[in-house]
């Protein structure tokens, strides 16, 4: 009950953090029309997106197990199906992301044909690998079980995504993500390299590399030992809870707020978002360094 105290509250929180940040950045790619049409920005909106509704979907879940309120387990099935989902939907849209990148570095004159004919299909196919998983085993489960079992009560909120095969394909989807997320980076090093854009004295893009790959390990790893199962001691199993958590919630951060383009937009759009247009007009925004 402890742990899942601890998670309620650190769900929540992050929540609240990831949310703003959210709010902050999809209003500012809706309200520039080259943003809007730029298709990393809005797979970041969909990953932030993503990234809130798993927080919000953790905290609702983790406290009803905490409080152990009889809730019919069926939605106890449900809810926790959508936190899956949205927990799929981040780490697809992490994945899409980087391949953009990747493609729009490496193929710069076919970038935009391929991402014209090719963008819905991504979408329906990321759709399809988001809701698979979850759909099939609790379908699977409601055949399974008594429908009596089915709609009766659940102090504990349970889950119908439990098993050897549901575990295994989640962590093969992860494992196939990453893969794709390593070379996705190691081309646009080698691309990079190959152009002259790493020398020793351009430290920008190497740290860039540095920082984005060492968020996603800390938002991988933590992510395996959770899928697995893994019982852990409560102290251990609660930090690798919370610097999951954490990875999670820099993820706006670093793919958002230290992009070049979408930063210059802040500084025109915040005023009009606190409802401030006319009295800061004159405000003026620096910064010395941007990723």
């Amino acid at each position: 009950i402890l742990l899942e105290t601890v998670k309620a509250f650190v769900h929540f929180g992050a929540f609240i953090v990831t949310g703003l940040f959210t709010c902050l950045i999809i209003a500012t790619v809706w309200h520039n029309q080259g943003l809007r049409q730029n298709p990393r920005y809005l797979m970041l909106c969909q990953h932030c997106v993503c990234v809130t509704g798993f927080n919000i979907m953790g905290a609702v879940v983790h406290s009803l197990r905490s409080l152990r309120w009889p809730i019919s387990r069926i939605t106890c099935w449900i809810l926790f199906d959508l936190q899956v989902v949205m927990a799929r939907g981040l780490m697809i849209t992490l994945t899409l992301m980087s391949i953009s990148t990747c493609l729009s570095i490496c193929m710069p004159l076919h970038y935009p044909i391929l991402v014209q004919r090719l963008h819905r299909w991504v979408a329906l196919v990321a759709c399809i690998l988001t809701l698979l998983n979850p759909v099939v085993f609790t379908v699977l489960a409601c055949v399974r079980f008594p429908w009596d079992y089915v709609v009766g009560l659940d102090t504990e909120c349970s889950t119908a995504l439990e098993g050897t095969a549901c575990i295994a394909s989640a962590l093969a989807l992860l494992l196939l993500l990453v893969l794709l997320i390593i070379i996705s980076y190691m081309a646009i090093y080698l691309e990079g390299r190959r152009a002259g854009h790493f020398k020793r004295s351009n430290s920008k893009g190497r740290r860039t590399i540095l920082i984005h790959s060492l968020q996603m390990s800390l938002h991988i790893l933590p992510s395996l030992i959770i899928i697995s199962r893994h019982q852990e001691a409560l102290p251990i199993a609660v930090s690798i809870f919370i610097l999951f958590s954490f990875a999670q919630s820099l993820s706006p951060v670093v793919f958002g707020l230290c992009c070049k383009e979408l930063y210059k937009e802040m500084p025109q759009f915040l005023p009009c978002f606190w409802g401030t247009c006319g009295k800061t007009s004159g405000l003026r925004w620096t910064k010395s360094q941007q990723c």
